[in-house]
This record gives structure tokens, sequence and C-alpha cells, in this order.
């Protein structure tokens, strides 16, 4: 797709863009007193009116308005998804992968605990007009067994095919980190498939966000999960802008975190780190505030590219987190202070 034809989608996400919720929006959410008020402000002062218009204010719950604004952020993706043909439209694809893979998450994560599936229907979130996974059927299996089964006529048979069982016992983290991963080799596969010379912008930056997401991943698989160096190694990522394959493996044989730090000091992402005392309080803050204004800048300049509209797709991402984190932050009766310390984008 030459420069040219990518007008009309950049043109689209200017005006897509213009309507999301401005830093007042987000004061008035941060001083609003409960979920109820949240919501309302949400419905009747937002964009996201038409999509959260059938729930009821009086017996409602936090997770209905998260599940609602996911479903949005599908629908946006579907959107823009029209202006697109070939390999760019199978990259722009891989958003709707995500959230894909979050929904196996929780179907997953309910057969651990032996709940009844057909009661985590509302959680569940998918592109109905793109996806091959019989989230229905899924809806209704009783055994981990029978729920591969179904999935045999997908990628994710291969990814979860390996793991003969799940339980609330067993740590899950192997199986998500494995969806993860399939995940991220998909879009990798497809983020070089692009045309490298027009998108090398978006290339890079999401070869940055492949960095973030294996130090953050290093660095608890160090401290809180005691992992050996071949399963760090085998569920990170590839592909990486600045951390290669030797960087690497010197980050997963560090003995601690201090020499994970060492390593890093003269780094671009050295940020992560130099806060001793909020280190594990807020890195995926810190990961995301750095991706929030590197998509911002994305936004900016990549009007000749599939940047524009990939990075809008990453801001409504944040976007949408900051109003979860908000809503969140209700159920514990923070101040209004100190909730935006837990948001991605700075508020004054």
């Amino acid at each position: 797709m030459s420069k040219s034809k990518y007008a009309c989608i950049s043109v689209k996400t200017l005006a897509m863009r213009a309507q999301k919720i401005k830093e007042s929006d987000y004061l008035e959410l941060i001083k609003a007193k409960n979920l109820t008020a949240i919501f309302q402000y949400l419905r009747d002062r937002t964009y996201y009116g038409e999509f959260l218009k059938n729930l009821d204010p009086l017996n409602l719950h936090r997770t209905e308005i998260e599940v609602c604004l996911s479903d949005f952020k599908v629908l946006e993706t579907e959107k823009l998804m029209h202006y697109l043909y070939g390999k760019d439209k199978s990259f722009f694809k891989m958003l709707l992968v995500q959230v894909e893979v979050e929904s196996l998450r929780v179907l997953i994560r309910g057969i651990a605990r032996n709940d009844d599936l057909e009661s985590l229907r509302g959680l569940i979130v998918y592109s109905k007009k793109y996806t091959n996974v019989p989230f229905e059927r899924l809806l209704r299996v009783k055994d981990w067994d029978k729920f591969k089964e179904l999935l045999i006529d997908t990628d994710y048979y291969r990814v979860l095919e390996i793991f003969k069982e799940v339980s609330i016992e067993q740590d899950l983290v192997m199986i998500e980190k494995s969806l993860d991963r399939y995940y991220y080799d998909s879009l990798k596969k497809r983020l070089l498939e692009l045309d490298k010379k027009i998108n090398r912008d978006l290339i890079n930056a999401q070869q940055r966000n492949f960095d973030l997401l294996n130090l953050v991943w290093i660095y608890r698989g160090i401290k809180f999960y005691k992992l050996s160096r071949e399963a760090l190694i085998a569920y990170s990522l590839r592909g990486g802008l600045e951390i290669n394959e030797r960087r690497l493996s010197n980050l997963v044989d560090a003995k601690n975190t201090e020499e994970i730090k060492e390593q890093l000091i003269n780094s671009d992402y050295a940020f992560l780190f130099n806060h001793t005392k909020t280190i594990d309080l807020y890195m995926e803050r810190r990961m995301k505030r750095y991706l929030y204004y590197m998509y911002l800048k994305l936004f900016s300049e990549g009007s000749n590219s599939l940047g524009r509209a990939f990075a809008y797709s990453q801001l409504l991402d944040f976007e949408i987190a900051d109003i979860t984190s908000i809503i969140e932050s209700k159920r514990y009766r923070m101040k209004p202070a100190e909730i935006k310390y837990y948001l991605i984008r700075s508020i004054d």
C-alpha cells in the first residue's frame, strides 16, 4: 500500500481521536464519589455513552462497564480495518487476536476453578466478525480436554495441547505466558511483513514494546517466581529493538535484580529501575507511560503510514486502562491525588 492509500484511514483516525476524553474528563472521573457517579459521567458526558446506555445504574458492577469499554475497542478496530487491505489488514487484525487471547485466559481460569463457564459469558469479548474461535461452544464445556478439542481447528490448539490439565492449585503462569508468546510471535511476524520503508517508525515502536515486556518479565521472573534461566528464555519475546539475543542472555543470567539494573544503567530503559523504593509498585505504570508518549508521537507523525491508526488503537487501550484504574480506585476509597499516581497518562 502506497503512502497515498493511508490518507483515508489517517483522516478517519484523526476524527475518531478528536472524540476521546480529555484531561478535564479524567479530573471529573477522579473526583466522582463512587462507581455510579463514574458510570453516569461516562454515559452522559463522553462518547462511551452509546455503549453504556443499556446498563442499569441501580444494579451495576464494575466489570460490566469494563466489558462495554472493551466491546467498544473491538468495534473501533473493525471500523478501521474497513480501510485496510492485504498485509496491513492482517497486521491490524492482531489487535482483535489480543482481545481474543484475553477471553481465552478468562475461560481457562474458569476451568481451573471448576466454574460454570456460562457464568463467565459477560466477561468474554471478541470480534464476532473475524474470530474463528467457537466461543459459544466453549462456554458449554465442562472439562479441559473438551475445551482443547474445540480449538483443534485454531492455532490455539497447538499452544495449549501440551498442557495436560489445569487446576487452581496449578500455576497457570506458563499457560498464560504461552498464549502471550503466541500472540506476540504472530504480531511480530505480521509486523515484519509490512512495508519497512513506510512503516519504519511503527516497527521500531513495536520492537521497543517487545524490549520493555521482556524487561518486566525477566525482572519479575527472577524476583518473584524464581524461574530458571531456561524458563525465562523460553517465554521471552524475540525481535526487540535494543534487547538482542546477546543482551537477553546476559539479563537472564543475572543473579538478582540489582545485576539487571546495572546492565541497563546506560540504556533507554534505565527509567524502569531508577526509583528503588517503588520499582515493584510502579514498574508497569512506568512502562506504559513510556509507551503512551511514544504512541502519541507516532500518532502525530505517522500520517503517511499505518502508524497513526495503530497508535490510535494503543492510545485507546491506555484510555480504557486509565478509566478501569479509576473505577478500581473507588473500591479502596482512594483520594484523588493518590489515584493520579496509578494512571498511565499524566494528570496535573
